[in-house]
């Protein structure tokens, strides 16, 4: 894990070559961006002062305070409520807040605020990385994590790399207890009044 930097109005970049053309600041190798509340490694980085934006490209690496996410691309901009928006495609991805069980898995794009995940064409396990005997393969996750609930879209559940179930919608708890399946049961039965068994 990478620690963040102590200073809350600046970044702290360290690269091979850097390059200022007009508000475009341009790093490349081996560059490191630290702020007070995120990380990001890169073989190229762009930071543009007019809006606040910044383009990592090849091997990234970035981290905030929830999440690791390696991707070949990740832009992050803050919005008008001053949080970040970081978005990368084709993203390996964990949830590291919860400890090493937290949530892990791949996807096209992944867009993630303080608050919240949207992950398009993923999946999603809470086995150790790379040893996923089960995960949800999904159009759409959507992760909430102010409200503690995730929610997939055209999911399927995969266990030791066969499909077992199909959802149309699935929504569970991301941290702690929840409700959840309820397995059914079949058992025979014998009326009072009656000498016939029933199930």
């Amino acid at each position: 894990f990478e620690t963040f930097s102590n200073d809350f109005e600046s970044l702290d970049i360290e690269a091979d070559k850097s390059e200022i053309i007009e508000n475009q600041y341009y790093f490349s190798g081996d560059v490191e961006l630290k702020s007070d509340s995120y990380f990001i490694a890169a073989d190229d980085l762009q930071v543009s002062s007019t809006d606040n934006s910044t383009l990592a490209q090849g091997n990234v690496r970035f981290q905030d305070k929830t999440y690791l996410i390696t991707s070949d691309l990740l832009s992050a901009k803050k919005d008008d409520e001053d949080e970040l928006i970081a978005t990368a495609t084709n993203a390996n991805y964990q949830d590291f807040a919860v400890g090493p069980g937290g949530a892990n898995g791949y996807t096209e794009i992944i867009s993630k605020t303080p608050s919240s995940v949207f992950l398009k064409n993923a999946t999603y396990s809470l086995c150790p990385i790379k040893q996923n005997d089960w995960l949800i393969d999904a159009d759409s996750i959507e992760l909430n994590l102010d409200n503690n609930r995730g929610v997939a879209d055209n999911a399927t559940i995969i266990f030791y790399g066969f499909p077992i179930f199909y959802l149309p919608k699935y929504s569970w708890v991301l941290e702690g207890r929840g409700s959840g399946f309820l397995t059914p049961s079949y058992d025979s039965y014998t009326e009072t009044s009656q000498t016939k068994s029933s199930y």
